[in-house]
């Protein structure tokens, strides 16, 4: 009988121990794979903080590149280096994407059901504008030009009177003729006229913002290209021929700015053509019953006119054409071209009589 009693206790124990050797192995194995877990999670935020820097020494580097007032590279690896530096210095009070990994397997394995929410950002539109400053300045001849819509536009003056007369003494980027010029403290004019002034100390167009506003290469030729000529015969009536030719939306594919004249009729006019060398439109012209008996010499639109330009940071050359008038200022023609449309007034008679 107490044999009996002995056996019963000694099974009891050893399937006691079993269950205890069975749990002792699911803990060890619970503890390998959250160890596995955390390796796996800092050796993924390892890869990804790499890629991080990479990429962004890679954006620094083709900044500095492309953008001829950018700072120098040594300042930009320095600034990096800071970067890093802060982030390191932070370390402590970051938590692994291990320990984020291992907390949620956690809370599975114990049976935790815990909701979670996620934020959702909207995707930002390329084609939008890159605005650097909301406060964009662009000016045309030191006068205001508002590059807010394509349309002919007119320049202003800055009112001597206003109290913010002051935010238009700083740095401007300067271009003409299709380049970039320098960069200079704009100053204001002494008095114009009625308590006008403008901003001195410019090029033909300044920007507020330093960014690279001739993305792609601008060519200016003097004959008409052949896939153009053939497209447009009565091209032959001019003798006055310049030809801007850019990528202006940089698909990849040149577009045609012809500015053309004729000596015998006075006729002059610029238009812009399509990378096939089809006309898109004409875009300003004047005859030369609105200039002849106010002019000492023959006068033609040229290719002063015109310049080619990103005044608004999205990625795409703006056509800038003056529009010559008998009184003041001249206004600015803004033309968009992109995907085959062309935004803006197109067409527009310019004179310089009454």
């Amino acid at each position: 009988m107490a044999d009996t009693k002995k056996d019963e206790l000694k099974k009891q124990n050893t399937k006691k121990e079993k269950k205890k050797n069975i749990k002792s192995e699911e803990l060890d194995k619970n503890e390998l794979m959250h160890k596995r877990i955390r390796k796996l999670g800092n050796f993924l935020l390892t890869v990804i903080v790499t890629l991080i820097v990479g990429t962004g020494a890679l954006v620094y580097y083709l900044i500095y590149t492309s953008n001829p007032n950018a700072n120098s590279l040594d300042e930009v690896v320095g600034e990096m280096q800071n970067t890093v530096n802060n982030e390191t210095a932070n370390e402590e009070n970051t938590v692994s994407l291990g320990n984020i990994i291992d907390s949620a397997v956690s809370s599975v394995t114990n049976g935790t059901d815990s909701s979670s929410s996620t934020n959702t950002v909207d995707a930002v539109d390329a084609n939008s504008r890159k605005v650097l400053n909301e406060d964009l300045v662009v000016l045309y001849n030191g006068l205001l030009l508002d590059t807010s819509k394509m349309d002919q536009v007119e320049l202003k003056y800055i009112d001597n009177s206003s109290i913010d007369k002051e935010k238009y003494v700083i740095t401007y980027y300067s271009y003409a003729n299709f380049k970039f010029k320098d960069s200079d403290l704009g100053t204001l004019s002494s008095q114009i006229y009625d308590g006008l002034i403008k901003v001195e100390n410019v090029g033909k167009v300044a920007i507020s913002e330093d960014y690279n506003a001739i993305p792609r290469t601008v060519k200016v030729v003097n004959s008409i290209p052949t896939i153009v000529e053939e497209n447009n015969p009565k091209l032959a009536e001019y003798n006055l021929k310049k030809v801007i030719i850019v990528d202006l939306d940089g698909n990849g594919t040149d577009e045609y700015i012809l500015v053309l004249g004729n000596t015998t009729t006075g006729y002059s006019k610029i238009t812009l053509v399509d990378a096939k060398g089809i006309k898109v439109a004409d875009l300003a012209y004047i005859e030369k019953s609105k200039w002849e008996s106010v002019s000492t010499e023959e006068y033609h639109l040229s290719i002063n006119n015109v310049e080619v330009i990103d005044v608004d940071n999205d990625g795409i050359m703006e056509i800038l054409v003056e529009i010559p008038k008998y009184e003041g200022e001249p206004s600015i023609s803004l033309l968009k071209y992109k995907n085959g449309e062309l935004s803006g007034k197109t067409n527009i008679e310019c004179s310089l009589l009454p």
